[in-house]
């Protein structure tokens, strides 16, 4: 693992060594022992320690962390590249999977997938398809197209980004908001073999509890795969059965079933090296395509995976 994983960093940051922050001592120790030097954020958030120049941010439970404003000024002379393995499991073994995970990625052709697909979407005259065996997507395309993802590997002095932009090119119909996009639409068949569901380090009040009932559901459904959904200008319209009223009360009522991302994973592993059965943030992006539902910041949000899905060539 280390030799990929510090591999992986030095693309990221320049060739340069960059300090690996967790709020786990037991994650911290278990990469320090496989040839990851690793430290608590202690000693920077107590003020013992100065920020480093640049830092791998591995977070597994928010509670334990200061607010994402109060990090940004700590670290804001830091070029952070944040890996929040909390959003989707503070369990170390999933922590340790995914970093593991993130070590077999190849970052340079994650970045120049990206490139790729970006320029497939952007020569696209009015829209594209998304096939793969039960699957077979329709997007008709805004003549102002907004994507998010990397195009450049290294971070620049003080930049933070998520590991999340390096492998994955995405789209959303719809704002945070609920509001759906009338020219940017998704309509389909989509067949779910994978499920995740993440929540934002900012999800507070009565929703930020619901994320344990969440994750259950979609447990459920990654032992019930593969599922077969339906999507219609933009919202989910058929093929959740018994989890649609769980998906609809954990990601926000709000959106009723409105597709909130679209995304095409670039971070492409070996098929006998992808746990399925976990929910973590590096099965992501990890093959195929992915549809969303609901937004991280105001309740859960919902990954539905379908690993064998490509965007057809133009």
């Amino acid at each position: 693992m280390r030799d990929g994983l510090l591999a992986n960093l030095g693309v990221i940051f320049g060739g340069q060594d960059a300090g690996i922050l967790t709020d786990d001592p037991g994650l911290a120790d278990w990469l320090t022992e496989h040839g990851a030097p690793a430290s608590t954020f202690d000693g920077v958030l107590g003020g013992r320690d100065p920020a480093p120049p640049r830092a791998v941010a591995v977070p597994l439970d928010y509670g334990r962390l200061p607010s994402r404003r109060a990090l940004r000024d700590i670290f804001s002379r830091t070029s952070v590249l944040w890996v929040p393995l909390a959003s989707f499991s503070a369990d170390p073994r999933v922590a340790r999977y995914g970093l593991e995970r993130l070590s077999e990625i190849d970052v340079p052709g994650c970045i120049a997938a990206n490139r790729r697909i970006i320029s497939q979407l952007l020569l696209a005259s009015d829209e594209v398809r998304m096939t793969g065996p039960g699957t077979d997507i329709t997007i008709r395309l805004p003549e102002d197209l907004q994507l998010s993802s990397r195009t450049r590997p290294e971070l620049l002095p003080d930049e933070h980004s998520t590991i999340g932009n390096y492998f994955e090119v995405a789209m959303s119909p719809t704002d945070l908001a609920g509001r759906v996009d009338t020219e940017l639409t998704v309509s389909g068949t989509l067949r779910v073999d994978s499920v995740l569901v993440a929540k934002h380090r900012e999800l507070q009040g009565a929703r930020a509890g619901q994320f344990r009932a969440a994750a259950e559901i979609a447990e459920e459904m990654r032992r019930s795969c593969p599922l077969q959904v339906r999507i219609q200008d933009n919202r989910f319209v058929d093929g959740f059965g018994p989890f649609a009223g769980g998906i609809d009360a954990t990601s926000g009522p709000e959106y009723r079933g409105a597709v909130t991302e679209v995304a095409i994973g670039t971070g492409v592993l070996s098929a006998d090296r992808v746990d399925w059965s976990v929910n973590c943030l590096l099965n992501e992006g990890a093959a195929g395509v992915h549809l969303g539902v609901g937004n991280g910041l105001t309740g859960m949000h919902f990954d539905f995976i379908s690993r064998e899905a490509r965007l057809d060539t133009l």
